[in-house]
């Protein structure tokens, strides 16, 4: 656990991602780092793209000036859309239509765009910290490709001398022999239900995940606290 005395410190963690960073759905990790330091800068069904452009927006604010460290926790989107467009017809529709103004990057359009992302920060003067993208606890999910996309952020993080917070190897050596079968279902009512319940009332999230039998997730996704907490002692092992 690293300690921190608020009262001497200024700068700030901006943490960027999409809902696994948020935490609507889920628990996000900042909420277990230390209190006071984090800028929750996760949005909820963003990829790779979506990221680096909230990037450019955020480089316009006055707060940016304090950011020190940049935590990118982007990705996991661009392979669990196209994943669920191809479980049921609801996300066909829903990811159909959210495809014609949202890109979703291939292995090496993610490196280019993380690379884009690595150097902006670089050139701004802050600290750049590569977050893995973690366990997917879903039937048939790409975890091949999963470990294609850790194995990027691995290689890119050693090219540029950035810390690399490997969360999939972390859940892996935590939780090993962990399910990896649930299903949303056929008709996505079971997601719409988590979104509202969750969203309402935060203290049925761990309840959801052991009432599934799932060790690291909500929903074979968005992680529960254990995974939460894991995610966030490897992110502050970079820092």
């Amino acid at each position: 656990m690293i300690y921190f005395h608020l009262s001497e410190v200024k700068p700030m963690i901006l943490c960027l991602g999409d809902s696994l960073t948020r935490g609507l759905v889920g628990r996000s990790y900042i909420k277990f780092m230390p209190k006071g330091l984090c800028k929750n800068g996760g949005l909820d069904g963003d990829t790779a793209h979506g990221a680096l452009r909230r990037l450019r927006i955020y480089r316009k604010t006055p707060w940016y000036g304090d950011v020190d460290t940049c935590v990118v926790g982007i990705g996991t989107n661009d392979l669990l859309q196209p994943y669920l467009m191809g479980t049921a017809p609801v996300w066909r529709v829903v990811f159909g239509w959210r495809r014609s103004w949202k890109r979703w990057a291939d292995a090496a359009e993610y490196e280019l765009v993380l690379r884009e992302i690595i150097e902006t920060l670089i050139s701004d003067g802050k600290r750049a910290v590569l977050m893995g993208l973690p366990l997917m606890q879903l039937r048939g999910y790409p975890l091949d490709k999963l470990a294609e996309r850790n194995a990027v952020l691995k290689r890119l993080s050693d090219e540029y001398g950035l810390k690399f917070a490997d969360v999939y190897g972390a859940e892996l050596r935590a939780a090993p022999g962990a399910r990896l079968d649930y299903d949303f279902g056929k008709t996505g009512f079971c997601r719409l239900t988590d979104i509202i319940t969750m969203g309402l009332f935060p203290f049925t999230k761990d309840f959801y995940s052991r009432r599934r039998g799932l060790e690291l997730t909500v929903d074979g996704v968005h992680f529960n606290s254990f995974s939460g907490e894991i995610a966030a002692r490897e992110v502050e092992k970079c820092l």
